[in-house]
C-alpha cells in the first residue's frame, strides 16, 4: 500500500463522513431540536430577568 492509496482511502472516508453529517442535519427531522438550541440563550436571559425581579421584590 503506497501513499496515494492511503490518501485515497482517507479522502473517501472524509467524504462519507461529510455526506453523513449533511444527511443528519438536513434530511432527518431534527428541526425541533435545533430550534430549542437556537432559543436556549433567550431562556437563560428570561431566567436572569426573573431572578433580578425576585431580588428586587424582596428588597
Amino acid at each position: 500500500m503506497d501513499y496515494a492509496t492511503i490518501h485515497s482511502f482517507y479522502t473517501v472516508i472524509i467524504l462519507v463522513a461529510f455526506v453523513g453529517l449533511l444527511v443528519w442535519v438536513f434530511l432527518i427531522k431534527r428541526k425541533p431540536d435545533f430550534d430549542d438550541a437556537a432559543n436556549a440563550i433567550f431562556a437563560d436571559e428570561q431566567k436572569s430577568q426573573q431572578k433580578q425581579q425576585q431580588e428586587s421584590d424582596h428588597e
